[in-house]
Parts: C-alpha cells; sequence; structure tokens
C-alpha cells in the first residue's frame, strides 16, 4: 500500500515527535531542594528534641526554621510542575494539621510537650519530609513514595 506524499509526511512527523509528546510532565530532580529538605529534617527532628522545654526558650529557633521550612515550599511551589511536592509542603507546614505546623502550634499553645507526644511527632513528621524527599529524588521515574498519612504510617 503505497501513502500519499500528505499521509507520508504525517507520519513521518508523528514518529519523530512522538518521544517529545510523550516525555514526562514533572520538573527534573533538584539536587539542592533534597539536601535541603534533607537538611531540614533533621533540623526539624531535633527542635522537637527540645520541645519539653518552655516554648518561649526557643521561640527565636522555631521562628528561625519555620522561615527556612517556608523558603523551601515557596521553592517548591514556585515550578507550576512540582504540585505534589508543594503540597507535601503546604501540609507539612499548616498550623491546623498534625504535622510541623500543628506542633509548632501546640508548643506555643502548651509552653512544652510530652516525651511520647513528641517521639510520636518525630517519627510523623520524620515520614512525611521522606515523602517529600522521595517525591523530589523520583522525579521523571515510575517508582512510587507511598501516600503519605498525616497521623500515621505510610
Amino acid at each position: 500500500m503505497k501513502l500519499a506524499p500528505f499521509a507520508r509526511a504525517a507520519l513521518a512527523l508523528t514518529l519523530v515527535l512522538a518521544p517529545i509528546a510523550c516525555a514526562p510532565v514533572a520538573p527534573p530532580p533538584n539536587p539542592a531542594a533534597q539536601v535541603t529538605a534533607a537538611s531540614l529534617k533533621a533540623q526539624t527532628l531535633s527542635l522537637l528534641d527540645m520541645a519539653g522545654d518552655p516554648y518561649a526558650n526557643h521561640a527565636a529557633e522555631v521562628d528561625a526554621l519555620t522561615a527556612r521550612i517556608d523558603a523551601a515550599a515557596s521553592a517548591a511551589a514556585a515550578d507550576p510542575l512540582n504540585t505534589f511536592s508543594a503540597r507535601q509542603w503546604a501540609v507539612l507546614r499548616d498550623p491546623g494539621r498534625a504535622l510541623y505546623g500543628g506542633a509548632i502550634a501546640l508548643w506555643r499553645s502548651q509552653g512544652a510537650l510530652s516525651p511520647a507526644f513528641r517521639d510520636q511527632k518525630k517519627i510523623q513528621i520524620g515520614r512525611a519530609f521522606d515523602y517529600i524527599l522521595c517525591l523530589e529524588a523520583n522525579k521523571r521515574q515510575a517508582m512510587a513514595c507511598g501516600q503519605i498519612e498525616e497521623g500515621g504510617a505510610l
């Protein structure tokens, strides 16, 4: 069967553009974002160790860490193709939720947090950061990061 010149050109163009059209729409992994998230995870877990002390003793440290977390969240949200990471940063920071923002709000309102509460929050917040790290590391790959559950396990 012979193809008309127009059909032949359309087929050739389709074969050339198909790999481009099927390329992932996620941004490439960002090593700097991974380093930042890993550092923020360590800083956050360290700060939670201090949450047994009165909040007022560590308010400046909380404010500084919150500013760094906010900056990382803003950087993730700046790329419109980075919606999953941006959404997870928003959940992590939200003072009305059960992760970093909620733990800080509770520490501020109660003055100090119990050891059992701090230990549980460290696990949950650590997993939330792990999820962010997984999302960043596995952009453009088919590897699943699981689904984070705010109050429990993956």
